[in-house]
């Protein structure tokens, strides 16, 4: 990575920076801390590679809504934002958006390129993986007593945020499913699809136990539930490794192209 982006290295310590400024007392040693650090300079890296790509319209955004997220307190939404650990949690989700919404930007800017030299039938089997994900995740939650049967029959009776939620949710296990497929269609990444294996075997093995021990509760959502509302956290954290992978890769193949 060229000097003139080694500056985005910064961040994770400019947002403690801020945060001490605004009258937190954020302790980098300490586990909400290491959080914290992890997140941002997970935003860093992504907005790195970003800016070197031509990238650029989702970094300031993202940045906007980090200096915003320390003021929700401020703006009426309870005391609960008013303490540091919910506020390093509201970032942490706030930087793996920013991620999601600059791999967004990325590809409709690339749309051409990312599915240059992939056929329509690896589009389709991108898709088609997608789908059978969704799937799978519907069946576990099924499973735990919260799933599509509860939804289909309340269908009529939703508030619309939660046909909102609902579609948020399809939407992004589509893609939890098929954007890792089309990455390794289109560059042989092969990390993405592992760390989506993984996030979702983890969840199925935390439903599982939660099933064990709540039998006799009744007691609702399942981890399963968890995930496929936050699915754009393993979703970023998938394409940061692509990221990383396909860096590795293609600086491998220059190195090889490079004359002796």
């Amino acid at each position: 990575m060229r000097p003139r982006y080694v500056w985005f290295a910064l961040l994770p310590f400019a947002v403690f920076a801020y945060l001490a400024a605004l009258g937190y007392e954020p302790a980098p040693a300490a586990p909400t801390g290491t959080i914290l650090f992890v997140a941002v300079g997970g935003l860093a890296l992504a907005a790195a590679f970003a800016v070197r790509a031509g990238t650029w319209l989702a970094i300031p955004v993202s940045l906007a809504v980090l200096a915003l997220v320390p003021h929700l307190g401020d703006l009426g939404l309870g005391p609960h934002f008013l303490t540091f650990g919910a506020v390093v949690h509201a970032l942490a989700f706030a930087c793996v958006g920013g991620i999601v919404l600059i791999a967004l930007e990325y590809a409709v800017r690339n749309r051409e390129r990312a599915t240059e030299s992939v056929s329509r039938r690896a589009l389709l089997a991108s898709l088609a993986v997608g789908i059978g994900h969704l799937l799978a995740v519907a069946l576990v939650a099924e499973a735990a007593g919260d799933g599509v049967s509860g939804i289909a029959a309340e269908l009529f009776a939703a508030q619309p945020v939660e046909y909102a939620m609902l579609a948020f949710a399809v939407i992004g296990l589509v893609a939890l499913g098929a954007v890792p497929a089309l990455l390794f269609a289109r560059w042989g990444l092969r990390l993405p699809a592992v760390v989506v294996a993984v996030g979702f075997t983890l969840a199925t093995l935390r439903t599982w136990r939660y099933v064990q021990e709540t039998v006799h509760l009744g007691a609702s959502p399942s981890p399963m539930i968890a995930y496929a509302v936050l699915w754009f956290v393993p979703l970023a954290l998938a394409l940061v490794v692509g990221g990383l992978e396909y860096r590795r890769l293609h600086g491998r193949s220059k190195r090889g192209a490079a004359p002796n």
